[in-house]
């Protein structure tokens, strides 16, 4: 056997020497593999391109090629690449590659000599079985954090002694050139066949993702880079790696093309001619043809107007069913009298995945009250994707079985399909059991995924392509989103009157201000007016966008991330500056412009400077995800925040994405917690509570929603050091998603959720009454699982818990991004649609659409706002009490405005109404005006509601009134998180002020509640010596488990002590001691040195 593959590899290297041998060829098959839609217009053109690539192969060979070209992502047919002599894979790569999951698949073929050849993005892959492989079959791979990705302008070098740069001409190319690949060891076997130098823009890393500069490109700086390469196998089969191919006008180089052709026909073990694969050069619209997006500026602008839905209404639509569905199926019930055709529908949810199959199990008629099986009858016609519609079989031929149970009869599919059927005189009803075959989820790498549906009209969507073709019409998405039970959905807007939406507010008159978005990333400068915020109005009161208004366009503010209407105050966060506009007239034009912060950093980044809310403290509150590196005053002054740090991103102490709460004319800024990654919106309840979400590095699965404890470290870098989460670590975490968080180091507040992967947006806390079951509960979007949720939380000792409740999911619209939601004054939820087939990366694919749904109770009509009268004490009494933000800032002012006197009665009257909501915000406001403050606190600290006492604390702390004796008066308090508060109280007062009652509060701490422990370290930060030795000299023992996490957190001299005793302790299990061993590495001194040696020395 080693002797043939010998012959054989001497053959080919022949061939690649002199290019020519006697005989002539057999004819090569080639089969192209074409990836999802992805980058937008130009770029990614995976199916374009491989189609574009088929033709041209196809006129210079003739008939001695036979091509076949997957399109839309990895093949479904079992047996793909039968007979294949090269397969070209161009497609998505990194950890989302589909050849990830088909290794076995494709190694089977290369193992019999199949050349493979992979452009641009399908280069990379994860590191590890797959990278190995790579470097196997084509010498090389793109590997994240080694290589690099710029664009860049290649100047070609070219090695002519290669057959594949036969008959090429030099060119001169602007491309996402990749480079400093991850080749074989010593380049074995590696020949080079373009390669061209950098420049250094190129190696710094500036047009790159993740941004650069990287140490390793860097230093290389003049070094010729390898762009594309070859290896000859001793299979026989042949390897070829690609870097190019980013932008698809490029194709129209005819050096470039040609190289490509070569390529791909040398790959499948053709001869190159002398002259290289002559083709005709493409013009413009060829290039055009067979792209996965609309042209910008090719689509009509159409009339605004009410969307209609013109297709059959569904007797049935399920959920999506997956493996997650109970019984991977559900059960069907439909009146079907009166009709006289049945449909059945199966779509792939949107997503396109493969192994959708999917049964009809036991269909069955009602005719007179006696049951007909559907299989008795023929059906009139029959359509399915992949496979055959088969009665008694799957998709496949095999037997019907539903997590894992035989069915006795029925029909089996594959999505998409349809089957029509007459239905019998007088048929009543139709039943069945719609699920997911076991042919397709015991499928492994598979994520099966389907949408059944029953019409007795002819469905208009069935002939909608499998993974969501182009996307939806904004009434074919709404019917196909999933809305919990009890509510309705409504589409307010969508295109062309509005555009991708990033950002929504709604002000007092239920207006609806958009943040919309063209120039963003890749498409920076399309829209050369700039970008815009609009104002949509419902004028008739019916739930649906009559009027859109621009309030303002502008490049100074492309890519708006956040809007914030308070008054005539709009508030815009975009780019490296929050504008503050001023409309003074009310024409709904701004009057005056002027900057309310310069931020560091973030734009035209996702994880910059994001939307302002106002707090019921009257106060602003905000964040910066963690491209933003600190914030400056309108003159570009470093802000000095209320604890004297400056706010900037160096670890002294901040880092990453930060927390903010500030006056609403931006002064008195106070960093209220950091160490975030992109922490998109913060929102603050009426208690003065602060939300938000966090996302995490794309792929790990460790989104979180946090409350925001003020204050705290959140994690996301090594607090001392900086060090990201996979860095090596005593104690680490042996889940990546808590990993991510460095939940296993003391000084790291604990999360309220983690919701696995997602790329988390607009946030709320929803306090109306029109959703009872929501009351006080936090909303939420996140645009990479396509829903918008509720988290339902409890409390869990001084911090909370917290599940996950669905409100309005994509459902058979993968395309549906929810990027924002709000509250309007009759309190309904407004949910902003990015509108896009995917997420993260920094993409942006669709540029045409944008939607906004609205939820209301089942059976609600209409959008009546409330009418307000302000400037009347009663009417801002009931603006105060509005589920909307602006409305409430309205009422704050007037109320303000009217003065204590005026206004005290009305506002303690609210305060004792007994809603708890309407009390905290009474209390918020009297507490705030003159003199009021000290009546409002004693008031509330005896309340038997915890969250009022905590307010009491909150406002106590931000009116400066003898916080020390209030804290000291409810450091027993019953309630954890009053206690909790009471410590977070402390960080701001000095040693002698705080300690003792830090004593008192550490005292109660029973070593089980994470979030109070965590309120301790907070409190004792700056003064730990002071407060530990209190807690000692009150009776703390580190023999206690209570006492055992206060050492474990302590920063204090006296604990590295401590923490060798408990080290050193017999009842200290072998599994506990790595943690107390991780609290070492928070300490320095003489006292850490000598608490090390007593170990070791043990």
């Amino acid at each position: 056997m080693k002797i043939h593959i010998t012959i054989r590899a001497l053959i080919s290297a022949v061939i690649l020497i002199s290019g020519s041998l006697a005989f002539a060829e057999s004819k090569k098959k080639i089969v192209f593999v074409a990836g999802n839609r992805s980058h937008g217009w130009g770029a990614h053109e995976f199916n374009a391109g491989s189609l574009l690539m088929e033709a041209h192969l196809k006129e210079s060979l003739g008939n001695k090629i036979e091509t076949v070209v997957h399109k839309n992502g990895w093949p479904k047919e079992s047996n793909p690449f039968d007979g294949a002599d090269a397969i070209v894979l161009f497609m998505d790569g990194g950890g989302g590659h589909p050849i990830n999951r088909y290794l076995d698949q494709v190694k089977k073929e290369i193992d019999r000599g199949c050349g493979l050849m992979c452009m641009h993005y399908a280069v990379e892959v994860p590191a590890g079985r797959s990278g190995k492989a790579l470097q196997q079959w084509i010498g090389g791979y793109y590997e994240a954090g080694w290589s690099i990705n710029p664009h860049w302008v290649a100047t070609s070098k070219l090695n002519k002694q290669h057959p594949v740069t036969r008959g090429v001409q030099d060119f001169k190319v602007k491309d996402e050139w990749y480079f400093n690949m991850r080749f074989r060891e010593g380049k074995k076997g590696v020949t080079t066949i373009l390669d061209a130098v950098p420049d250094d823009v190129a190696r710094s890393g500036k047009s790159s993702w993740p941004r650069g500069p990287k140490k390793h490109i860097v230093e290389s700086t003049g070094r010729a880079e390898t762009l594309c390469w070859s290896v000859q196998r001793e299979d026989g089969g042949r390897g070829v790696g690609f870097t190019g191919a980013h932008f698809h006008a490029n194709f129209g180089d005819d050096g470039y093309r040609k190289l490509v052709l070569n390529a791909v026909a040398w790959t499948a073990g053709m001869t190159v001619p002398e002259k290289g694969l002559v083709t005709h050069r493409p013009d413009e619209a060829e290039l055009d043809t067979n792209q996965d997006f609309k042209k910008p500026g090719s689509q009509k602008k159409k009339v605004a107007t009410k969307p209609k839905s013109t297709k059959a209404k569904a007797k049935f639509t399920s959920k999506t069913i997956s493996r997650g569905t109970p019984n991977h199926s559900v059960n069907v019930d439909v009146d079907v009298s009166g009709a006289n055709k049945l449909y059945l529908v199966v779509d792939d949810a949107g997503d396109g995945y493969a192994a959708d199959w999917a049964d009809w199990a036991e269909p069955r008629i009602i005719v007179k009250g006696e049951e007909t099986k559907l299989t008795d009858l023929k059906w009139k016609s029959a359509r399915v994707d992949w496979g055959q519609a088969r009665v008694g079989k799957n998709a496949g031929g095999g037997k019907l079985s539903i997590n894992g149970k035989d069915i006795s009869y029925g029909i089996g599919v594959h999505a998409n399909s349809i089957l029509e059927y007459d239905l019998p005189k007088e048929a009543e009803r139709f039943k069945v059991t719609c699920g997911l075959d076991n042919g397709g989820t015991e499928q492994s790498g598979q994520s099966p995924t389907v949408r059944f549906q029953v019409f007795t009209e002819k469905p208009k969507i069935a002939a909608r392509k499998s993974g969501g073709g182009g996307g939806f019409e904004p009434s074919e998405s709404l019917d196909l989103l999933e809305v919990a039970d009890g509510m309705t959905a409504q589409l307010f807007a969508s295109e062309p009157m509005i555009l991708s939406p990033s950002s929504i507010d709604i002000d007092h008159k239920g207006r609806v201000w958009v943040a919309e978005i063209v120039n963003y990333r890749g498409h920076n400068g399309k829209r050369a007016e700039g970008d815009r915020i609009l104002i949509l109005e419902d004028a008739n009161g019916d739930g649906l966008a009559d009027n859109v208004k621009t309030f303002y366009q502008g490049r100074d503010i492309d890519s708006p991330h956040g809007v914030c209407v308070l008054g005539d105050k709009i508030i815009v966060s975009a780019g490296e500056q929050v504008l503050l506009f001023t409309d003074k007239n009310g024409d709904d034009k701004p009057d005056e412009k002027k900057v309310l912060f310069n931020v560091v950093g973030g734009k035209q980044h996702d994880h910059g400077i994001h939307a302002f809310c106002f707090g019921p403290d009257g106060k602003l509150y905000f964040n910066f995800g963690n491209a933003s590196r600190g914030l400056k005053t309108p003159d570009g002054k470093v802000i000095i925040d209320k604890m004297g740090n400056e706010v900037m991103g160096d670890r002294k102490p901040y880092q990453q994405g930060m927390v903010f709460r500030c006056d609403l004319d931006g002064s008195n800024v106070e960093t209220l917690g950091w160490n975030f990654r992109n922490n998109w919106e913060a929102t603050v309840d009426s208690f003065g509570s602060v939300w938000q979400s966090d996302n995490d590095d794309d792929g790990n699965r460790g989104v979180r929603i946090n409350y925001v404890m003020e204050f705290g470290n959140y994690g996301y870098r090594d607090e001392f050091n900086g060090k990201g989460w996979r860095d090596k670590r005593t104690n680490i975490e042996k889940e990546i998603p808590l990993r991510h968080w460095h939940l296993n180091d003391p000084g790291v507040v604990p999360n309220l959720i983690q919701t696995g992967a997602g790329s988390p947006t607009g946030i709320i806390v929803y306090e109306g009454k029109m959703f009872p079951s929501l009351r006080h509960q936090v909303i939420h979007c996140d645009a990479g699982p396509n829903v918008c949720r509720a988290y339902p939380r409890k409390n869990s000792g001084a911090g909370y818990s917290a599940e996950m409740l669905p409100l309005l999911s994509g459902g058979g619209d993968k395309w549906y991004r929810p990027s924002d939601v709000a509250v309007a004054p009759d309190g309904s939820l407004i949910v902003a649609d990015w509108y896009d087939p995917g997420v993260g990366g920094h993409g942006m694919r669709d540029l045409d659409r944008g939607r906004i749904f609205r939820l209301i109770p089942e059976g609600h009509d209409g959008y009546k706002i409330p009418k307000l009268n302000i400037k009347a004490l009663s009417g801002a009494i009931e603006a105060l009490k509005s589920p909307n933000f602006e409305t409430r800032y309205l009422a704050w002012n007037s109320l303000h405005s009217m003065g204590r006197g005026k206004t005290e009665a009305a506002l303690l009257k609210m305060m004792g109404s007994g809603d708890k909501v309407y009390s905290a915000r009474a209390a918020w406001c009297l507490g705030k005006m003159d003199g009021a403050g000290k009546m409002v606190v004693d008031k509330l600290k005896k309340d038997n509601d915890s969250d009022l006492r905590i307010v009491a604390i909150r406002l106590s702390r931000q009116l400066d009134h003898d916080v020390v004796g209030l804290v000291s008066e409810l450091a027993k308090d019953k309630n954890p998180q009053v206690r909790r508060e009471c410590a977070i109280a402390l960080r701001e007062l000095d040693a002698k002020s705080a300690a003792s009652i830090w004593a008192q509060l550490a005292i109660q701490h029973d070593g089980s509640d994470r979030w109070y422990l965590e309120a301790l370290g907070i409190a004792a930060e700056g003064k730990w010596d002071a407060c530990f030795d209190a807690w000692v000299k009150a009776g703390g023992k580190w023999s206690s488990p209570g006492g055992r996490d206060i050492v474990w957190r302590s920063r204090s001299k006296s604990a590295p002590a401590m923490l060798a005793k408990i080290v050193k302790d017999s009842s200290t299990k072998e599994d506990e001691k790595a943690r107390y061993m991780r609290a070492f590495d928070f300490h320095s001194g003489p006292e850490k040195d000598a608490a090390l040696q007593s170990i070791l020395l043990d």
